[in-house]
């Protein structure tokens, strides 16, 4: 934490608050469309960060890298017949919404670089091959906001990222379970508990290795910066 800047950590705060908040929504209003009345009658159906915000787990993402919210419920018998492809829509609806959310507010990162705010030649960003400075003539402001926004993107689109690996109890996971065919659909529903296992052993090698043994940055990283320097339009240098 002490390590953090202000404008990162800020940036951390709003992208996993909205981040969070409007993945869980997304469950939920998908859940309730498609018939599902569990999250609606447990009040999930709200953007009030304060009933999707688990407070361990949003602190430890912003420490450690690596939290969750509030699962919502889901019952898949409502969406009979056709269970399987509504457990798979109503999984797609949170990583889909986190994409946007990036999209959105990458759309900020894209108007200040259309309205001059991006220029000159230095380390702060690389877009398409070229170094530019923001802030110029700005006291820094420009740069703080580019940071927070910028934060706010990156953190987005590893929410969207992350929750689409196929292991329990990621979002992924049942994405699998629902379109794979029913052999490989069956081997990994026996395997839940072996996947959710390697999934926590990764996370916590590279928070305990400080980073240095971090596979799921490793394997992930390329991945997120294609999709930061996509929607805004630069490489992330943060």
């Amino acid at each position: 934490m002490y390590g953090i800047s202000i404008e990162i950590l800020l940036g951390r705060v709003v992208g996993l608050v909205i981040g969070f908040t409007l993945h869980e929504w997304a469950h939920a209003w998908s859940a309730y469309r498609l018939g599902d009345m569990t999250a609606y009658r447990q009040g999930r159906l709200s953007l009030d960060p304060r009933v999707h915000i688990e407070p361990i787990g949003i602190f430890l993402a912003l420490v450690a890298g690596f939290g969750w919210a509030r699962p919502v419920p889901v019952n898949p018998a409502a969406f009979y017949p056709n269970e399987k492809r509504g457990l798979v829509l109503v999984s797609l609806a949170g990583p889909v919404t986190n994409l946007l959310i990036a999209g959105f507010v990458a759309l900020f990162i894209r108007m200040m670089a259309a309205g001059g705010l991006v220029e000159g030649a230095t380390r702060v960003l690389v877009g398409s091959g070229e170094l530019v400075e923001i802030g110029i003539g700005s006291a820094g402001v420009i740069t703080f906001l580019y940071r927070v926004l910028g934060t706010v993107v990156v953190f987005n689109i590893v929410l969207f990222i992350f929750n689409l690996l196929p292991l329990a109890p990621l979002d992924g996971y049942k994405i699998a379970v629902g379109t794979l065919p029913y052999e490989a659909s069956q081997s990994l529903i026996r395997r839940e508990r072996e996947t959710t296992l390697i999934l926590m052993l990764v996370i916590m090698l590279g928070v305990l290795t400080d980073g240095r043994l971090d596979v799921l940055g490793a394997i992930l990283g390329p991945v997120i910066r294609f999709f930061f320097e996509t929607l805004t339009g630069f490489y992330p240098s943060f």
